[in-house]
């Protein structure tokens, strides 16, 4: 609950919803004045690692039946390293998650124009 209410207080824009251990949240996101908008879904339970998804299909590979660089399986973001827990349900999801699915998204851009991904991270 202490997630969801800071959520909807740092973060009025965004369509936060409560649910049973947890809450969901939409909204639109620019990384930067020139980037396309991106519709972003943040799905957290309680003291589990929050899903991040971009919705309508708008993040594409580079190459046919290719890979996004930095995203699971299902598609949602890889945002940080879990095991080195860059991040633990402590942290508040208004001031690390949604700051870090911006910079993502920056060079998710990047990495589309020129195939070079900018922002670390370890391979997966």
């Amino acid at each position: 609950m202490q997630q969801y209410l800071d959520f909807k207080k740092n973060l009025p824009d965004w369509d936060a919803r409560a649910q049973p251990n947890g809450f969901t949240a939409k909204a639109i996101i620019q990384p930067t004045p020139l980037s396309d908008c991106y519709t972003v879904r943040i799905r957290y339970t309680q003291d589990c690692t929050p899903i991040i998804t971009v919705l309508n299909n708008q993040l594409k590979p580079r190459e046919p039946n290719g890979k996004i660089k930095h995203t699971y399986g299902d598609g949602s973001l890889c945002l940080y390293y879990p095991r080195a827990r860059e991040w633990t349900p402590k942290d508040l999801i208004s001031q690390t998650i949604v700051p870090w699915i911006s910079v993502w998204l920056y060079y998710y851009e990047i990495w589309f124009a020129t195939g070079f991904w900018l922002g670390g991270g370890i391979e997966h």
